[in-house]
């Protein structure tokens, strides 16, 4: 492990020397920093400290105080309580409130495994958290529409800012909706009978129109794929809007029309062209042969 800045909160510097030889005897690198009071602690936390632990009672200051403080400004930062007595009620509230563990000061020998643990705890948070964020960025900034549905009711669970606009509908509205409703009335079952089939094979996609509450019509290309969170299970849509891609095919489509309008007016005019040539030239052969 690399070597630690630990914050220790203790009026008492005898118990602060105590756990730190239970830290280095459990193979623990660090540099470490004592306090007192509540402004010392505040300035230490500025330095960023990797651990802290926290006497439970000091004479102007306490360590549930210390430890909100503590996680208003480092949240990943782990506070381990360290103290001569506590009772289960304060154990079990400290725990609650976010303390990554307590240690009595008679039981040291549990200080750095705690320590490890909760350091451990603490990189996973944080690491969990970034992926999150990461997701999160994705999701919102993505340019193709996604949805989360409930995988056994199809509701709207969540969705993006891309999905709203391509519904025409807010996320809130949304979530009062089985994805099947977001199509005309009349192709509503055959959704929902979709829906079904991506139930029982795990994924599908297709090209379904959108019906908005303003009655246009929106053409997606969708995939849909079921996924489990935290052991529940969901099914992931993304929906890519088909409409500049329709009218650019339409467009081609027009020209290749009028290229054939124009190839079949050419090869008719070089065609007439061709007849009234040969009848110049028959004309001037029966000229020829009368004179």
């Amino acid at each position: 492990m690399e070597k630690l800045s630990v914050l220790i909160l203790e009026d008492v510097e005898g118990d602060a020397k105590l756990a730190m030889r239970a830290l280095r005897a459990g193979g623990i690198e660090f540099s470490a920093q004592r306090v007192e009071t509540r402004e010392e602690f505040l300035r230490a936390l500025g330095e960023q400290p990797d651990l802290i632990l926290a006497d439970y009672k000091l004479p102007h200051f306490d360590g549930r105080t210390a430890l909100k403080l503590a996680l208003e400004r480092l949240p990943d930062v782990p506070v381990i309580i360290v103290t001569g007595a506590l009772g289960d009620n304060d154990a079990v509230e400290l725990l609650r409130e976010g303390a990554s563990d307590y240690i009595l000061k008679d039981r040291l020998s549990r200080l750095a495994p705690a320590a490890r643990r909760a350091l451990a705890d603490a990189r996973l948070k944080a690491e969990r958290r970034d992926a999150e964020e990461r997701y999160r960025a994705l999701f919102l900034e993505s340019r193709e529409g996604i949805a989360l549905l409930d995988f056994d009711t199809g509701r709207i669970v969540d969705c993006n800012p891309e999905f709203e606009a391509q519904t025409g509908r807010t996320r809130e509205q949304l979530a009062k909706l089985p994805v099947w409703d977001l199509r005309a009335p009349e192709h509503r079952e055959a959704g929902a009978a979709t829906f079904r089939s991506i139930q029982a094979s795990g994924s599908g996609n297709g090209k379904v129109n959108i019906r908005r509450p303003d009655g246009t019509e929106l053409p997606v290309e969708f995939r849909a794929k079921a996924i489990k969170v935290s052991g529940k299970r969901f099914v992931l849509a993304q929906a890519c809007d088909m409409s500049e891609r329709l009218q650019a095919e339409a467009q081609l489509r027009a020209q290749i029309d009028e290229l054939r309008r124009f190839q079949k007016v050419t090869v008719d005019r070089e065609l007439r062209m061709q007849a009234l040539e040969e009848r110049l030239a028959k004309m001037t052969a029966a000229q020829a042969k009368a004179a």
